[in-house]
């Protein structure tokens, strides 16, 4: 049995099958033996990666000025405070003369901030990283970090213990071997002596000698995985791919050579072809070969070949780095328009997102077995959701629309109505709904009390979209009215969490996700009983879909679309 390096586990039911030859094995099924598969490897893999070294550490700080960034605002709490206390009462104490700086990235965690990084520059010789408990933040720290590593000042990174593959995984990818400290979760509860000791830990690590390791340079290159992974029956390749955590829990098919031949069918773009080199969450190289793979282990058709293609374009090029990592437990939503939804039988209507439509279904799992085996993501270290999401396992549908009054998703995304695409949206920890013939202003109150309310999707039945579009109103005049209905107080805008964290940011002018939310800057400065849009305006959209028996609509937190074409992957 050919496994990829560092996987687990040799079993010995599979030595035994793996000591016959193909041809036995085959002769036994056809002898009325259990069939036996000859099953390929579903992995992907990182293509290379280029080595950052560390820069040198002074042995003495006496004279040196450190930088103590903060990934969150200064008005937020990171949970770092009592070691980044211990941590400066320690410096004190060993260089005297050490002069501490603090500073506050000023957007969010997730953006660059080039204007920070050359003050570093000029005005650091060491920093110390402080994300808080998030593994995006802490994704973000690394990052940031390695940056200024580059920039040849040196420094180390915190996390928290339950982030700690998160964070080590993040610097692999990097190619910089930083130094990461780990805090226990809660370090508030440690005792002063423990809290002495991690604050040794920090300044050793701000001034030991680079050892030859964290000095290397050059690059890392990575063979790709072997192309057969196990040989055996149905119930051993489950087990093995269910060890090797390249499932999603559920049963697979076996991806046999001839199956994944029959897949590739579905596309004219050959096996070798690289679809992306950067499929997140770890950045890796994708070939249509391993979309194949993973869709017929989905229970996918050859048919839909052309919508998995642009799924995994969508989603590398779609800005969900943070997302996919989060501990804040995201989903994806996959919506089909066009043609190819009615060539393939995606269900648009009744129960469309619900089970029972193979298409829907099976391009809805795929996703995350493309994450698992096309992306890298593992739970517990990259896929860090504190309580996961019942919408990772199959989130998908087509657009209804045949039974629509206005035009389509793809077509308010500047594609033409006879094109086919699929959008990706990151989000779906919160819905409301079904909400049976009700007032528009119902579900905008509602959705108003979203977490941080970045975007949303109104899913509306086609009874409920035709009713609307009887009273007069257009799409955008059904998005204009939830958005200017989904409102709060300044006062209830300003208490909840997110708000202190990312708005603020984007308030004072910064991005967030590689584009410029439009909450006006005013907001700052009104008073704590302004009623206020909690969405910026271009993030309020409405898909249709379902049956249309009822007038209908729910209301998603959902995000940052990305589309793709399926037409160029035909």
């Amino acid at each position: 049995m050919k496994v990829e390096p560092g996987q687990a586990g040799t079993f010995a039911a599979w030595r035994v099958v793996l000591s016959l030859s193909l041809s036995t094995l085959l002769c036994a099924s056809a002898a009325g033996a259990e069939p036996v598969y000859r099953a390929l490897n579903p992995r992907a893999y990182l293509a290379g990666v280029k080595l950052t070294p560390l820069s040198p550490r002074p042995a003495d700080l006496n004279g040196k000025t450190v930088y103590i960034i903060h990934a969150w605002p200064a008005n937020v709490q990171s949970g770092f405070e009592s070691v980044i206390d211990a941590v400066k009462a320690a410096l004190a104490a060993r260089f005297p003369q050490v002069k501490v700086v603090v500073k506050h990235k000023e957007s969010a965690y997730a953006e660059d901030e080039p204007e920070l990084w050359a003050d570093a520059e000029k005005n650091a010789n060491l920093f110390l990283y402080v994300p808080a408990d998030s593994a995006a933040t802490t994704m973000w720290s690394v990052v940031w970090s390695s940056g200024l590593e580059k920039r040849g000042i040196p420094g180390t990174v915190l996390h928290f213990e339950s982030l700690a593959n998160n964070a080590r995984a993040t610097a692999a990818k990097a190619g910089t071997p930083l130094r990461l400290v780990a805090v226990p979760d809660r370090p508030e509860n440690l005792s002063r002596e423990r809290r002495a000791e991690l604050a040794q830990t920090v300044v050793n690590a701000m001034t030991a000698p680079l050892s030859e390791q964290e000095r290397k340079t050059g690059a890392l290159s990575f063979e790709p995985p072997p192309r057969f992974a196990s040989v055996g029956t149905l119930a051993q390749i489950q087990d093995y791919y269910y060890e090797q955590k390249w499932t999603d829990g559920l049963p697979i098919v076996p991806p046999t050579e001839e199956d994944v031949a029959q897949m590739l069918t579905g596309t004219s773009h050959a096996a070798s072809e690289v679809v992306t080199r950067s499929m997140l969450p770890e950045g890796w190289q994708v070939s249509v070969e391993k979309v194949a793979i993973n869709a017929v282990m989905a229970g996918c058709q050859p048919e839909h070949m052309p919508v998995l293609l642009a799924a995994v374009e969508a989603f590398a090029k779609g800005g969900f780095s943070s997302t996919v990592r989060s501990t804040n437990s995201f989903s994806f939503m996959q919506v089909v328009n066009g043609p190819i939804a009615r060539e393939i039988g995606m269900n648009s209507g009744t129960y469309a997102l619900g089970p029972g439509n193979r298409a829907n279904a099976a391009i809805g799992r795929a996703l995350r077995l493309f994450i698992y085996n096309l992306g890298g993501g593992q739970n517990e270290v990259n896929l860090m959701g504190t309580q996961g999401n019942v919408g990772s396992y199959s989130f998908a549908y087509a657009e209804n629309e045949a039974a629509s009054p206005w035009e389509p998703l793809h077509v308010s995304r500047g594609y033409r109505k006879d094109e086919s695409t699929v959008t990706i949206f990151s989000g779906g920890w919160s819905h409301t709904g079904n909400m049976l013939h009700q007032d528009i202003k119902r579900l905008a109150r509602d959705i108003a009390y979203f977490q941080w309310p970045t975007g949303m999707v109104a899913l509306l039945s086609p009874a409920a979209a035709n009713e609307l579009s009887r009273q007069g109103l257009s799409k955008k005049n059904v998005e204009e009215q939830i958005w200017q209905n989904a409102t709060l107080t300044m006062k209830e805008f300003r208490n909840d969490h997110y708000y202190q964290r990312f708005i603020i940011p984007i308030l004072k002018g910064r991005e967030m996700g590689g584009k410029k939310y439009r909450w006006p800057a005013y907001y700052l400065d009104l008073p704590d009983d302004a009623r206020v849009p909690v969405y910026p305006r271009d993030d309020v959209r409405v898909v249709v879909v379902g049956g249309e028996a009822n007038a209908m609509m729910q209301g998603w937190v959902m995000a940052s679309p990305s589309t793709a074409s399926v037409d160029k992957w035909r």
